[in-house]
C-alpha cells in the first residue's frame, strides 16, 4: 500500500511539473508565431489576440480532466 501511494504521488508530481513547464513554454511559442500567422492569414491584431486566448483556454480546459485522472 505504501509503495502504491508513493508511486502515485511521484507520478502526480511529474505530471504537475511537466505541465507547469510546458504551458508557458508553448504559450511563448504561440506568441512568437503570431507575426507569421498575421502575414499568412492577413488578420488584424484583435483577431490575433484571440489566438493566444484560445490557447490559454484550451490549456486550462484540458488541465481539469488531467487532474481528475490522478
Amino acid at each position: 500500500m505504501e509503495t502504491t501511494n508513493a508511486a502515485t504521488r511521484m507520478s502526480a508530481l511529474v505530471v504537475a511539473t511537466t505541465g507547469s513547464f510546458l504551458t508557458p513554454f508553448m504559450g511563448s511559442s504561440v506568441n512568437i508565431a503570431l507575426p507569421a500567422i498575421e502575414k499568412s492569414f492577413n488578420i488584424d491584431a484583435v483577431t490575433l489576440s484571440w489566438i493566444a486566448t484560445a490557447y490559454l483556454l484550451a490549456a486550462s480546459a484540458s488541465l481539469i480532466p488531467m487532474v481528475s485522472l490522478w
